[in-house]
């Protein structure tokens, strides 16, 4: 098919044409922790019970879940800091701690607790097998670290932060609110903008942290990451000021409703390949993007 025909999936074909096997095999790969300054209220979703969540996809009741079922892929979550712990024997347990704390009133990780998140995230490398796949999407189950994801992008951009703040899971009325807490928080935690441990000590989260690592082991494997919403592509940030080579690994397939999100990608270098406006996260948004990759590397060859 003529690229000149393809539109806004020209884009991708041309990212998928880099990958050496095409795209049959792929997973979406998410870290889920819980973030103590959800316990400030601004979120749909009561604080500290993202193990809820988790147990809604294990279940496969969630979007990506039901969708990846459905396609016969793979979904792997990785505990790396839920306050609760979730027995089941399908998710891989490598809990840092049981949540990080409020980052209004204290920092949200002891930098040894960045450490290990990012261990956790290179670790993840080996323990999914992740070279077996031909692309990865990547993803978070946290509640709060949205607003985690929009201090570090305040910190890292230097943008105002009414240029990155959203409502996240919850409504606009949030807004202000947000933006108020983050304001008290940066002048409290006064973070380092150019040492990536100590952004991540300061704000967190631990699924953050861990992403971040996992970006980077992918970057080392050469293997493409699919990104999914706003905080994957902070992830990818952070990533980014460990290994200036991470950008060409990545594929944004969409905005969120995020403000900051737009923003964030132009630092990467990436353009969204899409337009959804999804502000859901979870993955699902990667496990969208890499079904219509699949979908069109079928149609070119």
């Amino acid at each position: 098919m003529n690229s000149s025909h393809l539109g806004k999936f020209a884009v991708l074909n041309n990212r998928i044409k880099q990958l050496p096997q095409g795209i049959n095999n792929y997973a979406v790969l998410i870290f889920a922790g819980d973030n103590g300054v959800s316990l400030e209220n601004f979120s749909s979703y009561p604080p500290l019970t993202s193990r809820d969540i988790v147990i809604g996809h294990l279940k496969g009741k969630s979007p990506t879940a039901a969708l990846l079922n459905r396609l016969g892929k793979q979904e792997i979550i990785v505990d790396v800091g839920l306050c609760h712990k979730v027995n089941d024997d399908k998710i891989l347990q490598r809990n840092i701690a049981r949540g990080s704390k409020n980052f209004l009133y204290n920092d949200a990780l002891e930098k040894a607790q960045v450490e290990k998140s990012l261990e956790v995230g290179l670790s993840a490398w080996e323990d999914v097998a992740a070279e077996k796949f031909d692309i990865i999407g990547v993803g978070e189950i946290g509640i709060g670290n949205t607003l985690c994801a929009a201090g570090l992008a305040a910190i890292i951009t230097g943008l105002e932060l009414e240029y990155l703040v959203g409502s996240g899971s919850a409504s606009d009325k949030v807004i202000n609110r947000k933006i108020d807490i983050l304001s008290r928080a940066i002048d409290l935690r006064s973070p380092d903008p150019n040492d990536v441990i100590d952004l991540l000590a300061r704000f967190g989260g631990m699924e953050l942290a861990a992403l971040t690592g996992f970006i980077l082991a992918a970057v080392k494997n050469k293997k493409i990451i699919m990104l999914d919403g706003y905080v994957t592509a902070v992830a990818a940030l952070l990533a980014s000021r460990i290994n200036s080579r991470v950008p060409s690994f990545l594929i944004a397939p969409s905005t969120t409703g995020e403000p900051g999100h737009g923003p964030v990608l132009e630092q990467l270098g990436l353009k969204p390949v899409f337009d959804f406006a999804l502000n859901y996260g979870e993955g699902l948004v990667a496990a969208i993007a890499m079904f219509l990759a699949e979908v069109l590397f079928s149609i070119e060859n």
